[in-house]
């Protein structure tokens, strides 16, 4: 199957496409602006095509609302204990985890999201990678804390991170994601056990000294930037103005709703409203919108496919309603009922009721739904699993980044 869609802007992110066309062929992007004319072809007008978004950090299985915590916490460890025994984790308990997953795939997939990395061991989240509605990255190694409180997850950093290498995969870890003396040692942890290197993605960074940051510098490693949760959770959070001063490959991420952001739309104007309270000046709004692009690519090392809109790459597009006159504010300043369709390889996934005409065309099943008063098209069935979720906790349980009906 092989279609065009055309609007009067894409955004590749680098570069601005006015009054382009984009031919997809099965998964991939097969030209940009093709001379050649297929059977279907659809005008989107003033829509603006993005590269799907992708969440840099995310815990699935920990999506859930409200927020849990008393803080400001010294670690993430009395956190975790107080959201442990409060009783939004037991009312989450009782959720299967199957139905728990799809509920954070949802939370993405509304907020334009097409890739997302859940920071988990292998074995917690691969019963549901291939039933997903969206892209759950899954070639990683992985630590879940470089500190001696760490919940040993994978095999040891001396393992994983050879792993890592061996494979060309990243090796992702939180990072003195707190400010106690041992958080703080966190990159020379690293350093000693030779696990900091171009393949490292580290999430929160909190603390990092001048020391610390010249040496991820020098070794090219990548930084996961979670401003939401670390301000409810340690009302601070990484020096975010001097990484980018270092020229340091930074992404966004969301963290689990039980600490951080609502959505990765939520946290782009999070990070847009503390970086100003921080600096007294704003971030660069293409600078964020490359956060959620190209950047988390990079790290995660599968820029040969996602990340931005190429020739050949994996056609995994995000379309919002916005000023093409503006359009990285636009995708800052957009709400879910401005995410018009998403698309992931190469077919739509969701979107508004008036490309119903795509979905039927590229034979995609489809439900619909309403957010925000605005008629929605998705694969799977939304309202329903929002029903599940309540005869499992007993009640007519409500979730803000969850809002069908």
């Amino acid at each position: 199957m092989e279609y065009i869609l055309k609007s009067k802007l894409v955004v590749t992110p680098n570069d601005l496409l006015h009054n382009a066309e984009i031919l997809i062929k099965d998964k991939i992007i097969s030209e940009i602006n093709p001379s050649k004319k297929v059977k279907y072809k659809f005008d989107l007008g003033n829509k603006i095509i993005f590269p799907g978004l992708i969440n840099a950090h995310d815990h699935l299985l920990g999506n859930y609302f409200p927020r849990v915590g008393n803080g400001p916490y010294i670690n993430w460890l009395p956190w975790d204990n107080d959201l442990k025994s409060s009783p939004v984790y037991a009312e989450r308990s009782k959720i299967p985890p199957k139905l728990i997953y799809t509920l954070g795939a949802y939370r993405n997939l509304f907020s334009g999201v097409t890739t997302v990395s859940d920071h988990i061991p292998h074995f917690v989240n691969e019963p549901y990678i291939k039933i997903l509605p969206i892209r759950i990255i899954e070639d990683y190694a992985l630590a879940h804390e470089s500190s001696t409180y760490d919940l040993k997850w994978g095999d040891g950093i001396d393992v994983e991170n050879k792993k890592a290498l061996v494979e060309d995969i990243p090796f992702i870890t939180h990072i003195e994601e707190g400010y106690d003396e041992e958080s703080q040692s966190g990159i020379d942890y690293l350093i000693k056990n030779d696990a900091l290197t171009d393949h490292t993605v580290l999430i929160h960074a909190i603390a990092l000294s001048d020391k610390d940051i010249r040496e991820i510098k020098k070794r090219g490693a990548h930084i996961v930037w979670c401003p939401n949760s670390n301000v409810f959770m340690f009302n601070r959070t990484g020096n975010v103005k001097k990484w980018l001063q270092y020229k340091i490959n930074v992404s966004l991420g969301t963290d689990s709703p039980m600490s951080g952001g609502l959505n990765i739309l939520d946290e782009l104007k999070f990070a847009k409203k503390i970086y100003k309270k921080l600096y007294k000046s704003e971030i660069d709004d293409k600078t964020l919108i490359m956060f959620v692009t190209i950047n988390p690519a990079k790290a995660f090392r599968i820029d040969k496919n996602l990340g931005s809109i190429e020739k050949n790459k994996l056609a995994d597009l995000t379309i919002i309603e916005g000023d093409i006159k503006n359009p990285y504010k636009s995708l800052i300043n957009a709400n879910l009922k401005d995410i018009s369709l998403v698309i992931i390889n190469g077919k739509p996934v969701y979107g508004d009721k008036e490309f119903i005409d795509i979905f039927k065309s590229l034979k995609v099943e489809f439900s619909e739904f309403k957010i925000e008063g605005k008629s929605k098209l998705s694969v799977g069935d939304p309202v329903n699993l929002l029903n599940e979720i309540r005869k499992c906790v007993g009640f007519k349980k409500e979730l803000p980044f969850f809002p069908v009906e």
